[in-house]
C-alpha cells in the first residue's frame, strides 16, 4: 500500500460552519480540531508503508481515531461508526459532512504495521512532542512512578486444564500448518481426543491426578514425534509453548519410560499459566492474585501546572517494582525527560537503585523497606567500619572473620562472621541468633545508602517531601477507570505493552486539551436541566444532567 499524505490543517468548510456553530468552545473535540489536529503527520509514517500499490488511508487518521477510541474506552466497530456519526469526531478529524469513514478492521490493521516495524510507541512519543512543544514539561522537573496491576485477556485455569489446552492447540496448529505430516504421523483417535475443550469441574481429586499423568504421556508422545518433523511444523508457536509447558510440569525417567509430575520448581517469573497468552504470568500483591501484568507509570509531579504521563512500562506479574526503575530509567534519557527528582513508594526502593538513580543525577525519594529479620538485634545495632573491615556488636564484641563476594548483580557484598565460643556465652544470644555458630552479618555494597535513607525517612522534612507521590494514585484510577487499564483487550506480549501505550497516551491528550481549552474544562458548570447536551467526555460522568 501507498501512502498519499492529508493535508491536516484544512478544515472542510461545512464541518467548519456546522462545528463552530454548534459545539461549544470548551468541548475537547473541538479543541482538538482547532489547535491539536497536526498532532501527528502523515509523514511519521511514511516508512510504514510501500512506494507502489494502491492508496491507503491516512495513517494520521487512523492515530486519531485511535486516541479518540481509547479516550472513550470502545472496540474497533464503535470506534468506525463514530467516525461516520459524530459531528464532533469530523470536526476533530477535519472530515466533511458526508464523509462515510472506514471499515473498522482497518484499525486492526493499523496496530499490527506499527507493531510489526517496532513503532508501538510512536503515538504515544507524539503526544509528548506536543506537549513538549507548547511548553508544558520543564525540563529535570519532578515524577513520579507507581505499579498497577493489570489482568490478561484470558481465562484462569486449572493445572489440568492449563496441560490439555496446550496440546489442544497444539494439535491444532499442526493440523492448519501440514495437515499430511499430522494424518500421517498423528492417529485419528488422538486427533479427535484432543479435539475439544475438557473441563475438569466434575472430576474428583483422583481422577484428576490420573487425568493429567495421562495428558503428559500423551504430550511426551507427541513431541518425540515432532522431534523428525519438519522444520516448519517443529518450530511452530504452539510446539514451542507445549515444550514448555511440559519440561515445567512432568518428568521422566532416564530410559525414557516411567513419566511422573515435575515439583513445582521454575520460578514463578518463567512458569506459563495459560497456553493462549503464554506471556502471561501469575502475580500476588498483598494478598491479592492475578494473572496478567504489572504496569508502571511515570507522571510529572510539579506543584502546578497540568501533569503528563511520561512513561509507560509493562512487566511481568511476578516481578518486583525495583526491577523496573532501570528500564524506566533507559527510556527516559531516550526522550530526554529524566527528572531531577522521582518519588516512589516504598517498593522500588534499594541499595543499588539508590546508587543508579544518583549516577543518573535522580533524587529517588521514597521510603525503603524496614529491616525484617527475625532477630531482635539488626545489623544497624552492629558499629560497622568498613575501612578497618571490622565490626562491633551491641555487646561488645569483635568480629573475627570479614570477607568480601561477588553478588549475582555484580556488586560486591561483605560477609561478616563474630566467633562461636563468643557467642555461645553471651547472655543476650538469644536476641541476636538462635544458630550453633556464631552471628553473622550480609552487608551489601550499597547498606551505608540504605540506612541513610532509613534514617532520613523518620524526618518530618522527608515526609513533607514525599506529599508529591499520593497524586499518581489518582492518575491510576483514572487510567483503570476511564480507560479500562485494569484488564487488557488483547493477547501476546507486544500487543499488551502496545495496548498500555495507547491508554497513556489517550489520557495524556485528554489532560492537553484541558490545558489548551479557552477556559479549563473542570471548571465549567453543568447547564440546566432544559438544556439537552452530553457529558463533556461520553464515557464519564462529567456534568451528567439528571431529571
Amino acid at each position: 500500500m501507498t501512502l498519499q499524505r492529508r493535508d491536516l490543517a484544512a478544515m472542510p468548510a461545512d464541518i467548519a460552519a456546522v462545528g463552530q456553530q454548534v459545539l461549544a468552545p470548551t468541548n475537547p473535540y473541538r479543541v482538538i480540531g482547532d489547535q491539536l489536529a497536526d498532532l501527528v503527520d502523515d509523514a511519521d509514517f511514511a516508512a510504514l508503508y510501500d512506494t507502489r500499490g494502491r492508496h491507503a488511508i491516512s495513517p494520521a487518521l487512523l492515530a486519531l481515531v485511535t486516541l479518540f477510541q481509547f479516550m472513550e474506552d470502545i472496540p474497533d466497530r464503535e470506534a468506525a461508526a463514530q467516525v461516520v456519526v459524530r459531528l464532533d469526531w469530523k470536526y476533530a478529524l477535519h472530515l466533511p459532512l458526508t464523509d462515510p469513514g472506514f471499515d473498522f478492521s482497518c484499525l486492526c490493521y493499523f496496530r499490527k504495521r506499527l507493531l510489526a516495524h517496532g513503532r508501538e510507541a510512536q503515538v504515544f512519543e507524539a503526544i509528548l512532542t506536543k506537549v513538549r512543544a507548547l511548553g508544558l514539561l520543564k525540563k529535570r522537573g519532578k515524577q513520579r512512578t507507581d505499579s498497577l496491576a493489570v489482568l490478561g485477556a484470558v481465562r484462569v485455569l486449572s493445572r489440568l486444564e492449563t496441560v490439555t489446552e496446550t496440546l489442544r492447540l497444539a494439535v491444532r496448529a499442526l493440523a492448519q500448518t501440514d495437515a499430511a505430516w499430522t494424518e500421517r504421523e498423528v492417529p485419528a483417535s488422538f486427533r479427535e481426543h484432543y479435539a475439544g475443550l475438557r473441563p475438569d469441574y466434575r472430576l474428583s481429586a483422583d481422577e484428576q491426578a490420573a487425568l493429567f499423568l495421562e495428558v503428559g504421556r500423551d504430550g511426551l508422545w507427541l513431541l518425540d514425534r515432532l522431534e523428525t518433523a519438519p522444520a516448519a511444523v517443529a518450530a511452530l508457536e504452539a510446539v514451542e509453548v507445549l515444550r514448555a509447558v511440559w519440561e515445567q510440569r512432568y518428568t521422566r525417567s532416564a530410559d525414557g519410560g516411567e513419566v511422573t509430575v515435575r515439583a513445582p520448581a521454575v520460578a514463578c517469573t518463567e512458569r506459563i499459566v495459560t497456553p493462549h497468552d503464554p506471556g502471561v504470568r501469575a502475580g500476588e500483591k498483598r494478598g491479592h492474585k492475578w494473572h496478567g501484568d504489572k504496569v508502571h507509570v511515570t507522571e510529572t509531579a510539579e506543584a502546578e501546572g497540568p501533569h503528563f504521563i511520561t512513561d509507560v512500562t509493562t512487566a511481568t506479574a511476578s516481578s518486583g517494582d525495583v526491577d523496573a526503575l532501570p528500564e524506566i530509567r533507559a527510556r527516559l534519557e531516550e526522550r530526554a525527560l529524566l527528572p531531577a527528582e522521582q518519588y516512589v513508594d516504598s517498593g522500588y526502593i534499594s541499595g543499588p537503585q539508590l546508587a543508579q538513580s544518583q549516577a543518573a543525577a535522580i533524587a529517588l525519594v521514597g521510603p525503603p523497606l524496614q529491616d525484617t529479620s527475625p532477630q531482635a538485634f539488626k545489623i544497624a545495632a552492629f558499629a560497622i567500619d568498613r575501612e578497618a573491615q571490622q565490626a562491633i556488636c551491641p555487646q561488645g564484641h569483635r568480629a573475627v572473620k570479614w570477607s568480601a563476594r561477588t553478588e549475582r548483580d555484580g556488586s560486591r557484598a561483605v560477609n561478616i562472621q563474630f566467633a562461636a565460643a563468643t557467642c555461645a556465652v553471651c547472655p543476650v544470644r538469644a536476641h541476636c541468633t538462635t544458630g550453633t555458630s556464631g552471628r553473622s552479618l550480609h552487608l551489601s555494597e550499597h547498606y551505608e545508602l540504605l540506612m541513610a535513607r532509613r534514617a532520613e525517612a523518620q524526618t518530618e522534612a522527608f515526609q513533607a517531601r514525599m506529599r508529591a507521590r499520593p497524586a499518581i494514585e489518582a492518575t491510576l484510577s483514572e487510567l483503570v477507570r476511564a480507560h479500562g487499564l485494569r484488564r487488557h483487550r488483547y493477547r501476546g506480549t507486544a500487543k499488551r505493552a502496545f495496548e498500555n501505550l495507547l491508554k497513556g497516551a489517550a489520557c495524556n491528550l485528554k489532560r492537553l486539551v484541558r490545558a489548551r481549552a479557552p477556559c479549563r474544562i473542570s471548571e465549567v458548570r453543568p447547564l440546566p436541566a432544559r438544556c439537552c447536551v452530553r457529558p463533556l467526555w461520553p464515557h464519564e460522568n462529567h456534568g451528567r444532567i439528571r431529571p
